[in-house]
């Protein structure tokens, strides 16, 4: 992941990131949860640097269902694009 600047601790499954896993992101944006064939699949939380959070369970890189405490988001993207959102996403101020 070195390429790419993020960092993944975690279990592999034939060479994939597949899983409990921990992936921080350059902008310090945290998912931790569950992974599988190297996208987010299962229960996990994104961690913001401004210490918000999104809890969701995901299927394919895709959030498919979202704890009423998180943020809403109107629109939803498959991985890796959904990678780029969440970047943007960490680094973009808060409208409160």
């Amino acid at each position: 992941m070195e390429y790419t600047g993020s960092k993944y601790i975690g279990e592999y499954v034939d060479g994939r990131m597949e899983g409990k896993a921990k992936y921080i992101l350059p902008t310090e944006t945290i998912y931790v949860g569950e992974m599988k064939d190297g996208v987010f699949h299962g229960e996990g939380t994104l961690y913001f640097p401004s210490g918000s959070q999104y809890d969701a369970v995901w299927e394919n890189g895709l959030a498919i269902k979202v704890w009423l405490n998180s943020p809403i988001w109107t629109h939803l993207e498959k991985s890796p694009r959904a990678i780029t959102i969440v970047e943007t996403a960490s680094i973009t101020p808060s409208r409160g």
